[in-house]
């Protein structure tokens, strides 16, 4: 898997783009700096006939080793499961299709260069952001606006000190692949699929993605402390507010509907075969597709389950 498509598959993961992808990158870099005093929010989703249950757990795509061990209520109820159920596994997917794949929709076409594709105010800003970052922007000249947002946005959380190799979905997948207690995977998406909701975007989307990126970057202190704070005090309501937010530019209900909507509806399709099944399934996806009220949190609800916040005492 190469740099650039293991970058977009981040910036769908955390779930939108534009302002939102650096705003929930910052997020997941947020969670992992709170450490073992945190209490990460865990969901348990029950058919009140069956009582068929599966997990929801938020996924953090950046951590750092002090996330590190996670609470027990959390490692109990995925060991209690029958399968992990993550959005997608990196290591499956095959390179070479994945190549074809993003450099489909990841790249500007041939004889086009990013300079191209940007007012001058932008370019100027791609160069000073990129020399922050240090990053040359000759790699950058050939990708497609959104693509280079998502370097950029990737590269400043790890100048943060954060690691893809500590992300929460990254550790949940060792542990099923595990020889001595493997489980079964369940990919709720595709690479294809998660690549094909960037086809869309025009021109003006793409250029507006990345203005928007070079802002969120700039503002980064402030929304850290935001965010560490609302997850610190375990604030639910905080956190969704900080993601409503970065909606809140013009256009942004398009993206909402295609980022969270249609994926969550999926999603929750193939969440509710598993109930059906009686398979009890530990789901790993980004926390911006659980909360909220298009979230799968509250579509099952809306569909008569029995959703409950899981904690650690006496649950297990």
């Amino acid at each position: 898997m190469s740099h650039s498509n293991r970058l977009a598959r981040i910036a769908l993961t955390q779930g939108v783009w534009g302002r939102g992808v650096a705003r929930l990158l910052l997020i997941a870099c947020c969670l992992a700096s709170i450490g073992s005093n945190a209490a990460p929010l865990l969901w348990s989703v029950e058919d009140p006939k069956t009582k068929a249950t599966l997990y929801l757990f938020g996924s953090i795509h950046f951590g750092v080793e002090t996330l590190y061990p996670l609470p027990k209520h959390v490692t109990n109820a995925f060991s209690q499961s029958d399968a992990l159920a993550v959005e997608l596994d990196l290591s499956s997917i095959d390179s070479s299709e994945a190549s074809r794949v993003l450099h489909s929709v990841g790249r500007l076409p041939d004889g086009d260069r990013i300079r191209d594709q940007l007012s001058e105010k932008s370019w100027q800003s791609l160069n000073r952001v990129a020399r922050s970052l240090e990053l040359p922007v000759e790699a950058l000249e050939r990708l497609q606006p959104w693509l280079i947002a998502v370097q950029l946005t990737a590269a400043q959380v790890r100048r943060s000190g954060f690691s893809e190799g500590y992300g929460v979905d990254r550790y949940f997948l060792t542990l099923a692949k595990h020889p001595v207690a493997p489980k079964p995977i369940i990919e709720l998406e595709t690479f294809e699929q998660q690549m094909s909701l960037f086809g869309g975007l025009t021109a003006k989307q793409q250029a507006l993605f990345l203005e928007q990126t070079f802002e969120d970057l700039e503002l980064a202190e402030h929304m850290l402390g935001s965010i560490i704070e609302a997850w610190s005090a375990g604030d639910e309501i905080q956190l969704e507010t900080l993601i409503t937010d970065a909606f809140q530019a013009e256009g942004s209900e398009q993206l909402y509907e295609r980022i969270f909507v249609r994926r969550n509806q999926k999603m929750e399709a193939r969440l509710v075969r598993s109930l059906e099944k009686q398979e009890t399934l530990f789901v790993v996806v980004g926390a911006g597709h659980i909360i909220g009220p298009d979230g799968l949190k509250q579509r099952f609800v809306d569909r008569g389950y029995v959703v409950k916040i899981v904690e650690g005492d006496g649950l297990f």
